[in-house]
């Protein structure tokens, strides 16, 4: 996947103003989040599965954040869809999905809810929004044991965490 340029590099200033936990875990993480927005994230394996479906899905609900994951997938490929989708709630994007998709992940959600959780207009996905959870995921991804193949991103990522409390700060290549 080829990402925009600074992209990176600003996703990398995003991480930098949070305090991350150490050990670096999901649920550390999400806890994080949960603080920073003020409400519940619940994290649940998606109802159905399918080819044509998304693998991850957030949905901000009134007074809670669920975070959709596929589950039949390998540890790593579930972790990485858990974090691209907090990277979602972390940005403060405002997603979208076409209705037809959502109704056929849940059929029994109402029109009515489904709705008031898209609300008008959104049926087409924003490239760069998941471009930013993505790299948000990458980034991410080496701290929880989600990075099958070892990168120099994971890599800096995790040589950042073993150095001495204090504030983070992102070191350059």
């Amino acid at each position: 996947m080829t990402f925009p340029r600074g992209l990176r590099r600003r996703c990398e200033r995003r991480l930098a103003g949070l305090h991350l936990p150490e050990p670096f875990t999901m649920d550390g993480f999400r806890t994080l989040l949960e603080a920073r927005h003020g409400r519940p994230i619940v994290l649940e394996p998606l109802p159905v599965a399918g080819p044509d479906l998304p693998c991850g899905l957030w949905i901000a609900l009134p007074g809670i954040d669920v975070v959709y994951y596929e589950d039949r997938t390998s540890p790593a490929h579930r972790d990485l869809i858990v974090l691209h989708e907090l990277g979602h709630v972390l940005c403060g994007h405002h997603g979208s999905l076409e209705l037809s998709r959502l109704a056929a992940l849940m059929p029994d959600l109402t029109p009515e809810l489904v709705e008031g959780v898209l609300g008008a207009g959104r049926t087409s996905y924003d490239t760069a929004d998941e471009q930013e959870a993505e790299m948000i995921a990458l980034l991410l991804a080496g701290l929880v044991g989600a990075d099958p193949v070892p990168s120099p991103v994971s890599d800096r990522l995790a040589g950042s965490l073993e150095r001495p409390p204090g504030p983070r700060r992102w070191r350059r290549s």
